[in-house]
């Protein structure tokens, strides 16, 4: 990506720094010494212009001068200059600073901040934080749109956001912003078109067109030649490009000597110690990889590395910097990984395990840093793009680990390998419930924490009416741009807001940034005698099977066939998850019983000595999440005879619960039991209109149809018998009621429509009462959940697909059920496919007979299911009317009986043993004197 001239400056010319007669300081020396630090950058001698403004910078009195327009542009050119020194935590200080400069003395919308946002921009698309990166360009934007002397900025801007979309891997989408960019600089009559070329080249050779991309990557250098002459830093990234270009072609002689020539240029303008000098040295490590010659690639490997750290010098292959000493940088993180999958390479042709050992050690570092980047990202969903994007690395990580466990016996490798699969899973989850708890215990006072929600509900407000928006038929272009402004606007208060927290509270920030998983040590002390945790961690090839209990611990690797699992999951989704029985055939029934069969024998059956009359937590990885693995066969079945009802489902044998993950379950633990909130239920089931005769209703909206749902309305009325509490039926089902009413109980039990949104999982809904109310729409949407701050130990979304969704690399699946964790629920009863109204009313209400019982809630929901099989005639036997309901999170029983409970049943049961005694002896002394008196 070409970057290196795309952070601007507000003072390219000294003349025009110096406009006013006021100066920066009386002594003239100040003056000239920063009229040598703009001409020393206008010149691409970065180091010099730092050299002159850090002279000024210790000379200047910011609170005396009165010309702040100067102080303005000092701010924007010293951040610009840091930037191409690669000291991007440094420059947007000194952006930030010129930001509020800027509003303060120019007006919130002054076309001074324009070039601000623009580089701040390119700071996020550098480190690729690729969501933030287009905030900023989109309130550039803003800024151009408002301020028409702001408008050189736009082909910029514009081309830029081009970039964002290259980094997302939307190339199409990159070339269409890269071209508009170009035509715009063209018809500016801007001469050096040099960066446009360089990244239309890019984008062809991503998209394949070969002419296209050799067309314009030459172009770019003989621009750049033409314009800056010989050696100028920016066609240092040039000849770069063409190298990674030649080196996709397989002509890697070419492409070195390209390197050479980058690298050349770099080593003289920025030094060994700079990021594209680094960047250059990775690329010279790839094309040996390439070529297999596997030390050549460790060596340059080795050399970027310390190219891209400031304080580290380590040549040896085993050495490599501190997490402290990264500091977070995405470049650094790409070259350890680079560096961690050579070593593995090499072990593999030379068998020496010293190389093996120093992998394991380079990949624990890239785990960490990747944690660090993460949690440094405020956005959700640039965390989440992050642990897409790093899964593979999570996975290579397992594989060196399990490696060495089997070559070496030594258990401190497998427990290695559950580390890796724990930090892998919902990690963005992880990270939201650590904030949750840094908070409470991190001594954030309780106003603050209501303000900072408040401001989360503003941001989520905003997202919503810019999505909708954009789902019109004909969008406005002006609200959808005021609103992102007021978006980004927020999303800044919001980061002070953090950046406070962080500051002010220093056990806040200590807890906050605590993201150490669970040790197999630490999960088997929490583990009951009665409980096997059977955790799953994919790779293309392969299944690691991790299964402990109190006192054992299980490591299975598993090399698959490719695109059998996947075949068997489809199979058996493809199979519970339709309603349309009329087509339900022979082999349906055969693909899935022959399919439940296989993921048992592969995810079961080695541990069948080790889980008979065991509860089971199952924690998922990949699409197995979409899979009850109730539903899995012990025996396959006669394949000749259709009957659902006889076949040995694994529910059969084993209560099953779920987890996101090992650490999420026993670091964010349950609520403590509460008397005081014993049996409060909040239940609702809405009425709907558009009633329209069915054969199977199901809880899922259809055609844009809401259909009544009698069943639910009766399984609400059913367990409001079997637990005290409240119940909205009908009209009176509405949002409005639900968000009153929610965070006061301790059991929430939602019977009603959904709708999914797959393409955008945060505005999946459930749908309440229609009732034309004005403050709400009845419909609740995920990022609505996100910010409630719930206290119920148990949620039951007795609607469809709540557990469904998109899956997402690294965080599993996003689905409504997701967003009641983050509201701080432990409990939760979800689907996995659209409920069938009648079968999932009388489920629920058996579920909830068992939980007034005392029984776990994984125990209570395997009975509920047992005795629907049982009482299930052919058709309703199908799996697709009863298994589609799981239990995930805590399963402990909601209700203990304390011991004066137990001691009043106790004397209560002796009261009616001996009333019942003393009326039998009474019966049988009058039989006997009537019988004597005969």
């Amino acid at each position: 990506m070409c970057l290196a001239s795309n952070f601007y400056t507000e003072a390219s010319n000294p003349s025009q720094v110096f406009q006013s007669k006021t100066s920066i300081s009386a002594d003239s020396s100040l003056l000239i010494l920063f009229n040598k630090a703009v001409n020393e950058l206008r010149s691409r001698n970065n180091k010099g212009a730092e050299s002159y403004f850090k002279q000024v910078e210790e000379n200047i009195d910011e609170s005396q001068l009165k010309n702040f327009n100067l102080l303005y542009r000092y701010k924007v050119n010293y951040g610009a200059t840091l930037v191409r020194l690669g000291k991007f935590k440094d420059a947007l200080i000194y952006f930030n600073s010129a930001e509020i400069i800027c509003k303060k003395y120019f007006g919130e919308s002054s076309g001074k901040l324009a070039p601000v946002y623009v580089n701040m921009g390119n700071i996020y698309l550098y480190t690729k934080d690729n969501l933030k990166a287009q905030k900023f360009y989109e309130a550039a934007l803003f800024i151009i749109e408002k301020n028409p002397e702001a408008t050189r900025w736009r082909d910029r801007v514009i081309s830029n956001l081009g970039l964002v979309s290259k980094n997302n891997k939307d190339y199409t989408n990159a070339l269409k912003y890269l071209l508009e960019g170009l035509k715009i600089k063209k018809e500016r009559h801007v001469k050096d078109l040099s960066l446009n070329l360089g990244n239309i080249g890019n984008c062809y050779r991503e998209l394949g067109y070969v002419k296209e991309a050799d067309r314009y990557l030459r172009w770019s250098i003989e621009e750049s030649i033409k314009i800056n002459g010989e050696g100028n830093s920016d066609l240092a990234s040039f000849y770069l490009n063409y190298a990674i270009f030649h080196s996709s072609r397989g002509n890697n002689k070419l492409s070195k000597a390209y390197l050479n020539k980058s690298y050349d240029i770099y080593l003289a303008k920025f030094g060994l110690k700079h990021p594209d000098t680094a960047h250059c040295l990775k690329n010279f490590g790839t094309v040996y990889f390439k070529e297999e010659n596997y030390l050549k690639a460790l060596e340059f490997y080795q050399k970027a590395l310390v190219s891209s750290t400031y304080d580290f010098h380590g040549g040896g292959f085993d050495e490599n910097p501190n997490i402290e000493q990264v500091d977070g940088q995405l470049t650094t993180l790409e070259i350890l990984s680079d560096k961690a999958s050579t070593l593995h390479k090499i072990h593999k042709t030379t068998n020496q395990i010293k190389y093996l050992k120093a992998s394991l050690m380079t990949y624990d570092l890239c785990v960490n840093v990747i944690d660090q980047i993460r949690i440094a990202y405020q956005d959700e969903e640039s965390k989440l793009a992050l642990s897409a994007n790093e899964n593979e690395t999570f996975s290579l990580a397992i594989e060196v680990a399990a490696t060495l466990f089997e070559l070496t016996g030594n258990p401190m490798y497998k427990e290695i390998a559950f580390k890796y699969s724990e930090r892998v899973k919902a990690s963005s989850l992880r990270n939201y419930l650590n904030d949750v708890d840094a908070k409470t215990f991190g001594g954030i006072p309780l106003d603050l924490q209501n303000l900072e929600r408040q401001l989360k509900q503003d941001i989520a407000d905003y997202r919503e009416k810019i999505y909708q928006e954009r789902k019109q038929l004909k969008p406005v272009a002006d609200s959808i741009s005021n609103w992102r402004h007021t978006l980004f606007e927020l999303n800044a208060e919001y980061e002070q807001m953090v950046k406070r927290f962080e500051t002010e509270h220093p056990d806040y920030y200590a807890l906050k940034y605590d993201n150490a998983s669970i040790s197999v040590n630490e999960l088997q002390k929490e583990l009951k005698e009665e409980e096997v945790l059977m955790e799953y961690a994919l790779s293309d090839s392969t299944l690691y099977s991790f299964v402990l209990g109190c006192d054992f611990f299980e490591m299975k690797r598993t090399t698959l066939r490719k695109g059998e699992l996947e075949a068997n999951i489809q199979n058996i989704r493809n199979s519970l998850k339709t309603n349309d029985f009329s087509d339900n055939s022979m082999k349906y029934y055969q693909d899935y019983i022959s399919s439940a069969h296989k993921l048992y024998q592969l995810m079961i059956e080695p541990y069948e000595a080790v889980i008979e009359k065991k509860h089971l937590i199952i924690i998922p990885e990949g699409k197995l999440a979409y899979v009850p693995f109730g539903v899995l066969l012990k025996e396959k079945g006669d394949p000749e005879s259709i009957s659902y009802r006889n076949l040995d489902y694994l529910i059969r044998h084993n209560p099953i619960s779920y987890q996101n993950s090992a650490t999420i379950a026993y670091k964010h633990s349950a609520k403590e039991f509460s008397s005081s909130a014993s049996k409060k239920l909040l239940a609702f089931a809405p009425s709907y209109d558009n009633v329209s005769d069915t054969i199977l209703v199901t809880r899922q909206v259809h055609n844009n149809k809401l259909y009544p749902l009698p069943g639910a309305k009766i399984e609400v009325e059913n367990i409001s018998k079997i637990f005290t509490g409240e119940t909205y039926l009908d009209e009176f089902a509405s949002e409005t009621n639900f968000k009153a009413k929610a965070e006061s109980f301790d059991i929430l039990h939602l019977a009603m429509h959904t709708i999914l949104d797959d393409e955008n999982p945060m505005y999946s809904k459930l749908v309440f009462s229609q009732t034309g109310d004005s403050l709400n729409d009845g419909l609740l949407n995920t990022h609505e959940i996100y910010n409630m701050n719930l206290k119920a130990r148990m949620v039951v979304l007795s609607a469809c697909n709540s557990g469904d969704g998109k899956f997402l690399k690294g965080e599993g699946v996003m689905s409504l059920a997701r967003g009641f964790f983050y509201s701080g629920c432990p409990s939760l009863i979800m689907t996995l496919w659209t409920v069938e109204d009648l079968s999932g009313s009388t489920l629920m209400s058996s579920f909830y007979k068992y939980l007034a019982q005392s029984f776990p809630k994984d125990v209570a929901l395997q009975q509920a299911k047992l005795d629907y099989l049982e009482s299930a005639d052919a058709l309703k036997s199908h799996p697709y009317f009863w298994s589609g309901y799981v239990a995930i999170g805590d399963t402990q029983t909601l209700f203990r009986f304390s011991m004066i409970h137990k001691i009043l049943m106790f004397l209560g049961g002796v009261l009616l043993f001996g009333g019942l005694y003393f009326i039998w002896q009474r019966s049988v002394s009058k039989k006997i004197k009537d019988e004597t008196l005969n």
